[in-house]
């Protein structure tokens, strides 16, 4: 998801590269979407080590549990 945003957003700025509020606005939707990436990454990363598994549960401690039936 980062790294499609940041193509995103590189692509936008090529785009609006001579106009000034344009940038600005590209700029503004670029932190946008870095920081939902980075919110989603941030949630999904400690699971993915569960990749594959049945299920994934989170133990006592707050750590994630791979579960395959």
């Amino acid at each position: 998801m980062l790294g499609l945003g940041t193509l995103a957003v590189a692509g936008a700025w090529w785009l609006v590269r001579r106009m000034t509020a344009m940038r600005t606005v590209t700029a503004v939707l670029a932190v946008l979407a870095l920081l939902a990436g980075g919110a989603a990454l941030y949630r999904v990363g400690p699971m993915l080590h569960c990749w594959g598994s049945d299920r994934i549960a989170r133990g006592p401690e707050g750590a994630y549990v791979c579960y395959d039936f």
